[in-house]
Order: C-alpha cells, then sequence, then structure tokens
C-alpha cells in the first residue's frame, strides 16, 4: 500500500511539473492588428440604454482596483439594456449572470478584470437558460496569473449553457484560468443560435472558444490565438463530452487561428460515439492557421466496439484552408470507421509566406490514405 501510494505521489509530481514545463516552453507571439476584424456595429437609434454607471458608489475610481461586481449586477438585473462604465471594473469571482431579453454595450475603454481566486471553474459572464442576448464589444480579463488554486481549468470567459439567440459581436477575451468562450448544456435544452463575429480570443490557458454541444453555431472573422497551459490548448476545440451531446449546424467562417501551443482546430468526437445514433454537421471555410503547434487535429475512434455501439453519421466539410508555418500541418488519429465523413477542399499550406505544393500533395496523400475525401 505504501508503494502504491508512493506511486501516485511521484506520477503527480511529474504531471505537474510535465505541465509547469509545457508553460514555460511556449513562446507568446504578438497578433498583428491587420488580423483583427471589427465588425461595425449598426446603429440602435430607438434604444435608450441604462448607464451602469450610475449603480456605482460615490467617489467609485475608474482604475479597476475595487470590486464592483455587485453593483453592475443590480444595474443589469434591473434593466434591459445597459452601457458599460468607459473604464475598466474589477468584478468578483462570481462574475456577472445575465438575463434573457437583453442587450450589452461595452464602450470603447470599457473592461470587466476578474479578481484573483482560487476556484476551479468560474465565469465573467454567465449565460445559463436564457434567450435573446445581444453582447457588443465585450473586453474581458481573466486571472490566470493571479490565480492562487492549482486545480481545475474551467475558469470561462464567457459561459453559455442551454441559451438560445446569443450574439456576441467583437470579443475581446484573455486570460482566463480556462477557455475563453465555453458552449454547452446544463439539461436537455441545446444552446441554440448562438453567434460569434469579429474579435479576438487570446492567450487563454486551455481552449479560445470549446463547442461541446448545441445546434446552429456560427462563429466567423475572429482571431483565437495563444492558447497554452493545460490540455487541448486548442484555438477551438469541437469536442463533446458524452453520447447525449448534440452538434448539428457547427459552422466556422474566416476564423484565424493563432500560435496555439497544440491544435489551431480540433475535431474530437470520441466520447459522442455511443449506443444513440447521433448526426454530426461541421462547416469550416476559409480556415487560417499561423505557428501552431498542429494547425488541424482530428481524433478518430477507438479500434474496437460493441455491436450495439452506433457509428456517427452526418459530415465534417473543410474548404478553403490555409495552414502556414504550423509544426505538425495535420495530425490524424489511426482510425475514423465511427466518425462522420470528412471531405477536405482546396487545402493549401504555406512555408515562409509562400505556397508549399510539396507539403500540400504530402498532406492529401496521408488523408487519402485514411479513406478521406480530398478535392
Amino acid at each position: 500500500m505504501n508503494k502504491l501510494i508512493l506511486l501516485l505521489v511521484l506520477l503527480f509530481f511529474v504531471s505537474c511539473n510535465s505541465q509547469q514545463k509545457k508553460e514555460l516552453d511556449f513562446k507568446y507571439r504578438n497578433v498583428k492588428t491587420t488580423h483583427i476584424a471589427t465588425i461595425p456595429l449598426v446603429a440602435k437609434s430607438k434604444i435608450k440604454y441604462s448607464k451602469l454607471e450610475n449603480y456605482l458608489p460615490k467617489n467609485y475610481v475608474q482604475d479597476g482596483s475595487v470590486d464592483y461586481g455587485t453593483y453592475l449586477q443590480k444595474g443589469i438585473d434591473e434593466n434591459s439594456f445597459v452601457e458599460f462604465p468607459n473604464f475598466p471594473i474589477l468584478i468578483g469571482e462570481n462574475g456577472l449572470t445575465l438575463k434573457s431579453n437583453s442587450i450589452l454595450l461595452f464602450k470603447s475603454k470599457s473592461k470587466l478584470i476578474l479578481k484573483s481566486n482560487s476556484l476551479s471553474n468560474y465565469h465573467i459572464l454567465d449565460l445559463k437558460n436564457i434567450e435573446n442576448v445581444q453582447i457588443y464589444n465585450p473586453k474581458l480579463i481573466g486571472e490566470r496569473y493571479e490565480h492562487t488554486g492549482v486545480k481545475g481549468e474551467w475558469g470561462m470567459g464567457i459561459n453559455i449553457l442551454s441559451s438560445k439567440n446569443i450574439s456576441i459581436y467583437n470579443p475581446e477575451i484573455k486570460n482566463c484560468w480556462g477557455d475563453g468562450i465555453y458552449i454547452s448544456k446544463v439539461s436537455d435544452i441545446e444552446s441554440e443560435n448562438i453567434i460569434v463575429k469579429g474579435g479576438i480570443i487570446d492567450n487563454n490557458r486551455r481552449n479560445g472558444i470549446s463547442i461541446i454541444s448545441g445546434k446552429k453555431i456560427d462563429i466567423s472573422n475572429i482571431v483565437l490565438s495563444n492558447t497554452n497551459g493545460t490540455l487541448p490548448m486548442a484555438g477551438i476545440d469541437i469536442e463533446p463530452n458524452t453520447n447525449d451531446d448534440v452538434l448539428e449546424s457547427i459552422n466556422l467562417k474566416k476564423i484565424k487561428t493563432f500560435n496555439n501551443a497544440d491544435a489551431g482546430v480540433a475535431i474530437i468526437l470520441l466520447n459522442m460515439i455511443g449506443k444513440n445514433h447521433k448526426n454530426v454537421s461541421i462547416n469550416i471555410d476559409s480556415h487560417i492557421d499561423y505557428f501552431s503547434k498542429t494547425s488541424f487535429l482530428m481524433g478518430g475512434n477507438r479500434l474496437s466496439y460493441p455491436e450495439s455501439i452506433k457509428v456517427l453519421g452526418g459530415f465534417i466539410n473543410v474548404t478553403n484552408s490555409n495552414w502556414n508555418d504550423s509544426q505538425n500541418k495535420l495530425l490524424m488519429a489511426s482510425d475514423f470507421k465511427y466518425i462522420p465523413k470528412y471531405k477536405f477542399s482546396n487545402l493549401k499550406i504555406s512555408t515562409n509566406g509562400k505556397l508549399d505544393t510539396k507539403e500540400t500533395e504530402l498532406r492529401k496523400k496521408q488523408l487519402r490514405e485514411r479513406v478521406i475525401s480530398v478535392n
């Protein structure tokens, strides 16, 4: 028994040291502003926003050093359309909980800074079981460098669970203990009609965006960069937790992944394979990756299953991708018999800014060897 305990302790320390080494080995790269798209906002002249600044106490500071989270929460609870103060504000570990039928407008200097905590999971903005929410220009700063705990990986910038008709424009989400944006469910109700457009999600510890379960999720014109710290470390990770999850009409268009420690885009459907038949529909169009360890990661299935286990139906279309200067370019599992059919079209791989025909043809050959369609 003592030997077993000693072995477990040694494994724990080896794991911790390995994780610390990964963080030390990672080299952050600055993203050029020309890579970041800003979506113009259509003026809503008929909307009268309630100024959350009016909810702050007298003699409030404007340097983000004092926690005013409870004051902001009161303003959000009492109003449907709110405008954040035009300066940084510190908020506590509980974050802010949003409600249905609301609009949040962040000004040019608005910023929410999460206070240091030891929680294994948290959210800066929580959208749970709500609908019809629009968020414009949110600037959210997590506390990965000030974090006082060592457990967990689920500190989220924006947490979307079992919600629908959610639109997020020009987000700037950085330094979260877990993901920039997390999309999943807490019941049988799927997240549905989720739009994330423009902006940058940078230097988060686990993933830029995690898509666990949902329908009609459209993510476009966004940069997902410098994800590092704890696996999967992907710009976008599409990875269901169970056979009960759903991936229907997942659309990624004109996304840029940049210098992510493990993958630009990762699709890992292993946990979705089960007794319930599932159809998956994923479209990825005009994905560009720069400098990520692996531009595109394709998880597969186990080599054998009981007869009761169903093959995943549907498709995964990958069109007009351009992978630039990544270490691995493409990383594939050995078997895809239970995975939806992939189809690659117009794949290009570049080295030092120039089309690398030899490398492109090599990766196409590897795909065909896995019986994957390539045009």
